[in-house]
Protein backbone atom coordinates (compact mmCIF):
# COMPACT_ATOMS: atom_id res chain seq x y z
CA UNK A 1 0.00 0.00 0.00
CA UNK A 2 2.65 2.50 0.93
CA UNK A 3 4.46 1.82 -2.68
CA UNK A 4 0.99 2.85 -4.25
CA UNK A 5 1.81 6.19 -3.07
CA UNK A 6 5.40 6.47 -3.28
CA UNK A 7 6.81 8.54 -6.23
CA UNK A 8 9.70 6.47 -6.26
CA UNK A 9 10.83 3.70 -8.75
CA UNK A 10 9.47 3.25 -12.36
CA UNK A 11 6.20 1.71 -13.86
CA UNK A 12 5.96 0.18 -16.78
CA UNK A 13 3.52 1.06 -19.93
CA UNK A 14 1.34 -2.10 -18.89
CA UNK A 15 1.57 -2.22 -15.89
CA UNK A 16 0.22 1.92 -15.79
CA UNK A 17 -2.49 1.22 -18.40
CA UNK A 18 -3.70 -1.97 -16.06
CA UNK A 19 -3.65 0.16 -12.89
CA UNK A 20 -4.37 3.72 -13.81
CA UNK A 21 -8.13 2.80 -15.38
CA UNK A 22 -8.74 0.57 -12.00
CA UNK A 23 -8.06 3.66 -10.00
CA UNK A 24 -9.86 6.11 -12.25
CA UNK A 25 -12.73 3.82 -12.10
CA UNK A 26 -12.90 2.93 -8.39
CA UNK A 27 -14.40 6.36 -8.03
CA UNK A 28 -17.40 5.99 -10.50
CA UNK A 29 -17.61 2.48 -8.25
CA UNK A 30 -18.11 4.27 -4.84
CA UNK A 31 -20.45 6.68 -6.25
CA UNK A 32 -22.04 3.94 -7.49
CA UNK A 33 -22.51 2.14 -4.48
CA UNK A 34 -23.51 5.29 -2.58
CA UNK A 35 -26.69 5.17 -5.13
CA UNK A 36 -27.87 1.77 -4.47
CA UNK A 37 -27.14 1.89 -0.39
CA UNK A 38 -29.71 4.92 -0.82
CA UNK A 39 -31.79 2.67 -3.08
CA UNK A 40 -31.75 5.94 -5.77
CA UNK A 41 -31.34 5.56 -9.31
CA UNK A 42 -28.29 6.44 -10.95
CA UNK A 43 -28.34 7.83 -14.47
CA UNK A 44 -25.60 6.96 -16.10
CA UNK A 45 -24.59 9.14 -18.36
CA UNK A 46 -21.59 11.07 -19.92
CA UNK A 47 -21.70 13.20 -16.91
CA UNK A 48 -21.15 10.42 -14.72
CA UNK A 49 -18.06 8.97 -16.54
CA UNK A 50 -16.39 12.39 -16.50
CA UNK A 51 -16.84 14.48 -13.18
CA UNK A 52 -18.51 11.47 -11.08
CA UNK A 53 -18.49 13.33 -7.55
CA UNK A 54 -21.09 15.38 -9.55
CA UNK A 55 -23.49 12.69 -9.17
CA UNK A 56 -23.17 12.28 -5.97
CA UNK A 57 -23.48 16.56 -5.02
CA UNK A 58 -27.06 15.75 -6.90
CA UNK A 59 -27.82 12.58 -5.12
CA UNK A 60 -31.19 13.48 -2.97
CA UNK A 61 -30.80 12.84 0.93
CA UNK A 62 -26.99 13.21 0.64
CA UNK A 63 -25.43 14.22 4.17
CA UNK A 64 -22.08 16.45 4.66
CA UNK A 65 -20.65 13.76 6.00
CA UNK A 66 -21.01 10.93 3.50
CA UNK A 67 -19.95 13.58 1.26
CA UNK A 68 -17.04 13.77 3.04
CA UNK A 69 -16.14 10.50 3.66
CA UNK A 70 -16.86 9.50 -0.34
CA UNK A 71 -14.69 12.92 -1.33
CA UNK A 72 -12.04 11.76 1.14
CA UNK A 73 -11.44 8.60 -0.66
CA UNK A 74 -11.29 10.22 -3.98
CA UNK A 75 -8.69 12.58 -3.12
CA UNK A 76 -6.76 9.49 -1.54
CA UNK A 77 -6.92 7.73 -5.10
CA UNK A 78 -5.95 10.84 -6.82
CA UNK A 79 -2.65 10.92 -4.85
CA UNK A 80 -2.20 7.12 -5.87
CA UNK A 81 -2.79 8.40 -9.44
CA UNK A 82 -0.21 10.73 -9.13
CA UNK A 83 2.14 8.70 -7.67
CA UNK A 84 1.93 6.12 -9.87
CA UNK A 85 1.66 8.91 -13.00
CA UNK A 86 4.94 10.16 -12.08
CA UNK A 87 5.97 6.85 -11.22
CA UNK A 88 5.25 6.04 -15.47
CA UNK A 89 7.15 9.34 -15.98
CA UNK A 90 10.28 8.08 -14.93
CA UNK A 91 10.10 5.05 -16.78
CA UNK A 92 9.76 7.42 -19.70
CA UNK A 93 12.09 9.99 -18.53
CA UNK A 94 9.35 12.70 -18.99
CA UNK A 95 5.70 14.04 -18.33
CA UNK A 96 6.70 14.81 -14.21
CA UNK A 97 4.87 17.73 -14.13
CA UNK A 98 2.13 16.94 -16.40
CA UNK A 99 1.73 13.74 -13.37
CA UNK A 100 0.52 16.92 -10.77
CA UNK A 101 -2.65 17.16 -12.99
CA UNK A 102 -3.49 13.56 -12.09
CA UNK A 103 -5.18 14.48 -9.00
CA UNK A 104 -8.09 17.08 -10.67
CA UNK A 105 -11.48 15.49 -12.08
CA UNK A 106 -11.46 15.02 -15.62
CA UNK A 107 -7.90 16.11 -15.96
CA UNK A 108 -7.00 12.53 -14.88
CA UNK A 109 -8.71 10.92 -17.81
CA UNK A 110 -6.12 13.05 -20.32
CA UNK A 111 -3.28 12.85 -17.81
CA UNK A 112 -3.77 9.09 -18.06
CA UNK A 113 -4.33 9.26 -21.69
CA UNK A 114 -0.94 11.39 -22.66
CA UNK A 115 1.45 9.19 -20.19
CA UNK A 116 0.21 6.41 -21.20
CA UNK A 117 1.26 6.97 -24.73
CA UNK A 118 4.68 8.49 -24.37
CA UNK A 119 7.63 7.22 -25.52
CA UNK A 120 10.90 6.27 -23.73
CA UNK A 121 13.29 8.87 -24.07
CA UNK A 122 16.61 7.43 -24.01
CA UNK A 123 18.92 10.48 -23.32
CA UNK A 124 19.60 10.68 -20.05
CA UNK A 125 16.70 14.00 -18.92
CA UNK A 126 17.96 17.15 -18.40
CA UNK A 127 19.11 17.27 -14.82
CA UNK A 128 19.78 13.62 -14.52
CA UNK A 129 18.03 11.57 -11.96
CA UNK A 130 18.48 14.41 -9.58
CA UNK A 131 16.68 16.70 -11.50
CA UNK A 132 13.84 13.62 -11.01
CA UNK A 133 14.41 13.01 -7.60
CA UNK A 134 14.25 17.10 -6.93
CA UNK A 135 11.04 17.25 -8.91
CA UNK A 136 9.48 14.45 -7.20
CA UNK A 137 10.24 16.75 -3.90
CA UNK A 138 8.59 19.75 -5.50
CA UNK A 139 4.87 17.38 -6.62
CA UNK A 140 5.00 16.02 -3.06
CA UNK A 141 5.14 19.31 -1.61
CA UNK A 142 2.26 20.55 -3.78
CA UNK A 143 0.45 17.37 -3.17
CA UNK A 144 1.20 17.89 0.46
CA UNK A 145 -0.56 21.10 0.61
CA UNK A 146 -3.41 20.45 -1.77
CA UNK A 147 -4.37 17.28 0.79
CA UNK A 148 -4.20 19.35 3.88
CA UNK A 149 -6.55 22.02 2.37
CA UNK A 150 -9.30 19.41 0.95
CA UNK A 151 -8.87 17.44 4.25
CA UNK A 152 -9.32 20.88 6.29
CA UNK A 153 -12.39 21.72 4.63
CA UNK A 154 -13.94 18.18 4.85
CA UNK A 155 -13.33 18.24 8.67
CA UNK A 156 -13.57 21.82 9.56
CA UNK A 157 -16.28 23.12 7.07
CA UNK A 158 -18.31 19.61 6.17
CA UNK A 159 -17.48 17.45 8.96
CA UNK A 160 -17.39 20.36 12.04
CA UNK A 161 -19.46 23.39 10.48
CA UNK A 162 -16.53 25.51 11.45
CA UNK A 163 -15.46 28.22 9.32
CA UNK A 164 -12.62 30.46 11.18
CA UNK A 165 -9.20 30.77 11.81
CA UNK A 166 -8.15 26.93 12.30
CA UNK A 167 -9.74 26.93 8.44
CA UNK A 168 -9.13 30.04 7.08
CA UNK A 169 -5.71 31.19 8.75
CA UNK A 170 -4.00 28.03 10.12
CA UNK A 171 -4.58 25.77 7.46
CA UNK A 172 -2.85 28.08 4.55
CA UNK A 173 -0.05 28.98 7.00
CA UNK A 174 0.65 24.81 7.34
CA UNK A 175 0.19 23.87 3.87
CA UNK A 176 2.95 27.14 3.18
CA UNK A 177 4.70 25.45 5.62
CA UNK A 178 4.70 21.85 4.65
CA UNK A 179 5.16 22.64 1.20
CA UNK A 180 8.12 25.20 2.06
CA UNK A 181 9.78 22.01 3.89
CA UNK A 182 9.28 19.44 1.60
CA UNK A 183 10.67 21.17 -1.63
CA UNK A 184 13.30 22.55 0.47
CA UNK A 185 14.34 19.39 2.92
CA UNK A 186 17.00 17.62 -0.21
CA UNK A 187 18.04 20.50 -2.30
CA UNK A 188 17.84 23.87 -0.92
CA UNK A 189 15.19 26.38 -3.25
CA UNK A 190 15.58 30.19 -3.66
CA UNK A 191 13.00 32.16 -1.67
CA UNK A 192 11.51 33.16 -4.44
CA UNK A 193 10.80 29.50 -5.88
CA UNK A 194 9.58 28.35 -2.70
CA UNK A 195 7.23 30.73 -2.83
CA UNK A 196 5.87 29.99 -6.40
CA UNK A 197 5.99 26.16 -4.74
CA UNK A 198 3.67 27.67 -1.99
CA UNK A 199 1.29 29.77 -3.89
CA UNK A 200 0.85 26.97 -6.86
CA UNK A 201 -0.02 24.49 -3.63
CA UNK A 202 -2.29 27.04 -2.50
CA UNK A 203 -4.29 27.50 -6.13
CA UNK A 204 -3.93 24.16 -6.82
CA UNK A 205 -5.60 23.23 -3.77
CA UNK A 206 -8.64 25.73 -4.36
CA UNK A 207 -8.77 24.17 -7.66
CA UNK A 208 -9.18 20.99 -6.08
CA UNK A 209 -12.30 22.10 -3.66
CA UNK A 210 -13.86 23.25 -6.38
CA UNK A 211 -13.54 20.13 -8.60
CA UNK A 212 -14.51 18.54 -5.55
CA UNK A 213 -17.51 20.10 -5.58
CA UNK A 214 -16.35 21.25 -1.60
CA UNK A 215 -16.37 24.66 -2.17
CA UNK A 216 -17.39 27.61 -5.18
CA UNK A 217 -15.18 29.73 -7.15
CA UNK A 218 -16.53 32.81 -5.21
CA UNK A 219 -15.91 31.57 -1.97
CA UNK A 220 -12.47 30.81 -3.21
CA UNK A 221 -11.86 33.83 -4.67
CA UNK A 222 -12.60 35.84 -1.65
CA UNK A 223 -10.64 34.04 0.76
CA UNK A 224 -7.84 33.92 -1.40
CA UNK A 225 -5.90 37.00 -0.48
CA UNK A 226 -6.18 36.03 3.54
CA UNK A 227 -5.21 32.22 2.42
CA UNK A 228 -2.12 32.63 0.03
CA UNK A 229 -0.83 35.74 2.34
CA UNK A 230 -0.95 32.79 5.51
CA UNK A 231 0.52 30.82 3.44
CA UNK A 232 3.34 32.63 1.83
CA UNK A 233 4.13 33.63 5.55
CA UNK A 234 4.21 29.37 5.97
CA UNK A 235 6.24 29.06 3.40
CA UNK A 236 9.16 30.52 4.78
CA UNK A 237 8.85 29.55 8.08
CA UNK A 238 9.03 25.91 6.69
CA UNK A 239 11.86 26.77 4.15
CA UNK A 240 14.04 28.03 6.89
CA UNK A 241 13.32 25.14 8.97
CA UNK A 242 14.74 22.76 6.19
CA UNK A 243 18.24 25.18 5.34
CA UNK A 244 18.62 24.99 9.00
CA UNK A 245 19.31 21.20 8.80
CA UNK A 246 16.25 20.45 10.98
CA UNK A 247 15.24 17.46 8.76
CA UNK A 248 13.23 15.06 11.30
CA UNK A 249 10.10 15.66 9.09
CA UNK A 250 8.66 17.15 12.56
CA UNK A 251 7.36 20.06 10.75
CA UNK A 252 4.84 18.08 9.37
CA UNK A 253 3.12 17.27 12.30
CA UNK A 254 1.92 20.14 12.64
CA UNK A 255 -0.99 19.19 10.74
CA UNK A 256 -2.43 17.32 13.71
CA UNK A 257 -3.36 19.93 15.56
CA UNK A 258 -5.92 21.45 12.86
CA UNK A 259 -8.10 19.17 13.76
CA UNK A 260 -8.10 19.91 17.99
CA UNK A 261 -8.08 23.43 16.43
CA UNK A 262 -11.37 22.91 14.38
CA UNK A 263 -12.95 21.02 17.28
CA UNK A 264 -12.11 24.09 19.43
CA UNK A 265 -13.73 26.96 17.01
CA UNK A 266 -17.19 24.44 16.39
CA UNK A 267 -17.02 24.58 20.61
CA UNK A 268 -17.04 28.56 20.62
CA UNK A 269 -18.32 30.21 17.02
CA UNK A 270 -18.41 34.02 16.54
CA UNK A 271 -21.59 35.49 17.01
CA UNK A 272 -21.26 39.39 16.51
CA UNK A 273 -23.91 41.50 15.20
CA UNK A 274 -23.67 43.69 12.84
CA UNK A 275 -26.15 46.45 12.99
CA UNK A 276 -26.93 48.15 9.31
CA UNK A 277 -28.66 51.64 9.64
CA UNK A 278 -29.60 53.58 6.07
CA UNK A 279 -31.91 56.28 4.86
CA UNK A 280 -33.26 58.07 2.00
CA UNK A 281 -35.45 61.04 2.09
CA UNK A 282 -38.21 60.66 -0.15
CA UNK A 283 -40.47 63.32 -1.81
CA UNK A 284 -43.67 61.64 -0.56
CA UNK A 285 -46.01 61.88 1.94
CA UNK A 286 -45.57 59.23 4.66
CA UNK A 287 -48.98 57.12 3.22
CA UNK A 288 -47.25 56.91 0.01
CA UNK A 289 -44.05 55.59 1.28
CA UNK A 290 -45.93 53.09 3.45
CA UNK A 291 -47.53 51.83 0.53
CA UNK A 292 -44.50 51.27 -1.39
CA UNK A 293 -42.49 49.18 1.27
CA UNK A 294 -45.77 47.13 1.30
CA UNK A 295 -46.08 46.48 -1.98
CA UNK A 296 -45.51 43.75 -3.63
CA UNK A 297 -44.21 45.05 -6.82
CA UNK A 298 -41.06 43.31 -7.82
CA UNK A 299 -37.44 45.64 -7.11
CA UNK A 300 -36.84 46.86 -10.48
CA UNK A 301 -33.49 48.34 -9.64
CA UNK A 302 -30.09 46.36 -10.63
CA UNK A 303 -29.19 43.98 -8.34
CA UNK A 304 -25.40 44.93 -9.21
CA UNK A 305 -22.29 43.68 -7.63
CA UNK A 306 -24.25 41.35 -5.03
CA UNK A 307 -25.40 39.56 -8.10
CA UNK A 308 -22.01 39.50 -9.42
CA UNK A 309 -20.36 37.53 -6.53
CA UNK A 310 -23.22 34.95 -6.37
CA UNK A 311 -24.68 37.15 -2.73
CA UNK A 312 -28.31 37.02 -2.36
CA UNK A 313 -30.02 39.80 -2.78
CA UNK A 314 -33.80 41.05 -2.66
CA UNK A 315 -36.60 40.43 -5.65
CA UNK A 316 -39.55 41.52 -3.99
CA UNK A 317 -41.53 40.94 -0.66
CA UNK A 318 -45.64 40.00 0.18
CA UNK A 319 -47.62 40.54 2.81
CA UNK A 320 -50.13 37.80 4.25
CA UNK A 321 -52.67 39.83 6.84
CA UNK A 322 -51.75 43.42 8.37
CA UNK A 323 -50.90 44.15 12.33
CA UNK A 324 -48.92 42.54 14.35
CA UNK A 325 -47.84 38.68 13.62
CA UNK A 326 -49.19 38.65 10.29
CA UNK A 327 -46.10 36.80 7.87
CA UNK A 328 -43.73 38.55 5.69
CA UNK A 329 -42.03 36.97 2.85
CA UNK A 330 -38.98 38.24 1.63
CA UNK A 331 -38.15 36.76 -1.91
CA UNK A 332 -34.61 36.84 -2.41
CA UNK A 333 -32.71 35.31 -5.46
CA UNK A 334 -31.51 32.43 -3.56
CA UNK A 335 -35.15 31.34 -2.27
CA UNK A 336 -37.73 32.77 0.18
CA UNK A 337 -36.90 34.47 3.83
CA UNK A 338 -40.34 33.69 6.13
CA UNK A 339 -40.91 36.61 8.35
CA UNK A 340 -43.08 37.60 11.33
CA UNK A 341 -44.42 41.34 11.68
CA UNK A 342 -43.37 42.30 15.16
CA UNK A 343 -44.30 45.93 14.55
CA UNK A 344 -47.27 47.52 12.78
CA UNK A 345 -48.49 51.36 13.12
CA UNK A 346 -49.36 52.55 9.61
CA UNK A 347 -47.42 56.03 8.18
CA UNK A 348 -45.18 55.13 11.18
CA UNK A 349 -43.29 51.79 11.62
CA UNK A 350 -42.74 48.61 9.91
CA UNK A 351 -40.78 45.66 11.88
CA UNK A 352 -40.37 41.87 11.27
CA UNK A 353 -38.04 39.25 12.62
CA UNK A 354 -36.85 36.74 10.13
CA UNK A 355 -37.65 33.19 10.69
CA UNK A 356 -35.99 31.00 8.42
CA UNK A 357 -33.70 32.29 5.65
CA UNK A 358 -32.69 30.97 1.97
CA UNK A 359 -29.02 30.54 1.46
CA UNK A 360 -26.49 33.84 1.79
CA UNK A 361 -25.63 33.49 -1.86
CA UNK A 362 -25.31 31.03 -5.22
CA UNK A 363 -21.72 29.72 -6.24
CA UNK A 364 -20.73 29.14 -9.12
CA UNK A 365 -19.53 26.10 -9.89
CA UNK A 366 -19.77 22.58 -12.50
CA UNK A 367 -21.78 20.99 -9.88
CA UNK A 368 -25.60 21.65 -9.81
CA UNK A 369 -25.51 21.45 -6.18
CA UNK A 370 -22.40 21.58 -3.83
CA UNK A 371 -22.02 20.06 0.23
CA UNK A 372 -20.91 24.01 0.80
CA UNK A 373 -22.76 24.44 4.89
CA UNK A 374 -21.66 27.89 5.19
CA UNK A 375 -24.18 28.97 2.58
CA UNK A 376 -26.98 28.38 5.21
CA UNK A 377 -26.84 29.49 9.05
CA UNK A 378 -23.46 31.30 8.88
CA UNK A 379 -25.09 35.02 7.99
CA UNK A 380 -28.48 35.27 10.00
CA UNK A 381 -30.83 38.28 9.45
CA UNK A 382 -32.50 38.75 12.81
CA UNK A 383 -34.64 41.83 13.08
CA UNK A 384 -35.55 44.39 10.67
CA UNK A 385 -36.93 47.96 10.60
CA UNK A 386 -38.17 50.62 8.64
CA UNK A 387 -39.01 54.02 10.25
CA UNK A 388 -40.62 56.68 8.53
CA UNK A 389 -40.31 60.35 10.02
CA UNK A 390 -42.50 63.16 8.08
CA UNK A 391 -40.45 66.15 6.97
CA UNK A 392 -41.76 69.83 7.47
CA UNK A 393 -41.93 70.16 3.72
CA UNK A 394 -44.18 67.43 3.23
CA UNK A 395 -41.65 64.42 2.24
CA UNK A 396 -40.29 61.62 4.59
CA UNK A 397 -36.92 60.62 5.82
CA UNK A 398 -36.94 56.65 5.81
CA UNK A 399 -35.24 54.49 7.81
CA UNK A 400 -33.94 50.73 7.61
CA UNK A 401 -32.35 49.11 10.00
CA UNK A 402 -31.38 45.28 9.63
CA UNK A 403 -29.44 43.56 12.27
CA UNK A 404 -27.44 40.52 10.90
CA UNK A 405 -25.53 38.14 12.73
CA UNK A 406 -22.22 36.88 11.56
CA UNK A 407 -21.01 33.47 12.52
CA UNK A 408 -17.43 33.22 10.13
CA UNK A 409 -13.87 34.05 11.74
CA UNK A 410 -11.16 36.33 11.26
CA UNK A 411 -13.94 38.91 11.87
CA UNK A 412 -11.39 41.61 10.74
CA UNK A 413 -11.21 39.79 7.32
CA UNK A 414 -15.03 38.85 6.75
CA UNK A 415 -17.12 41.86 8.42
CA UNK A 416 -16.42 44.41 6.02
CA UNK A 417 -16.95 42.58 3.32
CA UNK A 418 -20.07 41.62 4.91
CA UNK A 419 -20.88 45.28 5.76
CA UNK A 420 -20.14 46.49 1.70
CA UNK A 421 -22.65 43.51 0.40
CA UNK A 422 -25.52 44.59 3.23
CA UNK A 423 -24.84 48.33 2.24
CA UNK A 424 -25.63 47.72 -1.39
CA UNK A 425 -28.46 45.53 -1.00
CA UNK A 426 -30.09 47.94 1.75
CA UNK A 427 -29.50 50.73 -0.21
CA UNK A 428 -31.58 49.63 -3.68
CA UNK A 429 -34.23 48.17 -1.16
CA UNK A 430 -34.51 51.98 -0.37
CA UNK A 431 -34.25 53.57 -3.47
CA UNK A 432 -36.42 51.29 -4.92
CA UNK A 433 -38.87 52.49 -2.57
CA UNK A 434 -37.84 55.83 -3.29
CA UNK A 435 -38.94 55.56 -7.06
CA UNK A 436 -42.55 53.77 -6.17
CA UNK A 437 -43.52 56.36 -3.37
CA UNK A 438 -42.92 59.01 -6.14
CA UNK A 439 -44.65 57.93 -8.86
CA UNK A 440 -41.78 56.96 -10.66
CA UNK A 441 -41.71 53.13 -11.02
CA UNK A 442 -38.87 51.80 -13.12
CA UNK A 443 -41.14 48.97 -15.39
Amino acid sequence: MRKLFSFEGCVSPLVYALAAPVLLLSQNLVVALCYRWRGVALQVDAWFWLLPLRHLARMPGVTATQAATVFALAFVTAWGLAALSFRRANWSGRGHKLSLFAVFPVLQIVVVMLLGAMPRRHSEPEGGRGGAVDLADVLQGVLAGIAIIVTAVLISALTLGAYGWGLFVATPFVVGMTTGYIVNRRTPQTGARTMAHVLAAGALGGLALLMFALEGFMCIALVAPLGLAAAALGGAFGRAIALFGHHSNRPLMSVAILPALFALEASMPPAPPIDTVESIDIAAAPEAVWQAITSEAPIGLSPGLPALAGLAYPVRSSLEGEGVGATRRGVFSTGTAVERVTEWKPGRVLAFTVLSQPPAMKEMSPYRHLNTPHLTGYVVTGDTRYVLLPLRNGGTRLTLKAQTVLRIDPIAYWEPIARIAFHLNVRRVLNSAKIEAEGQRVE
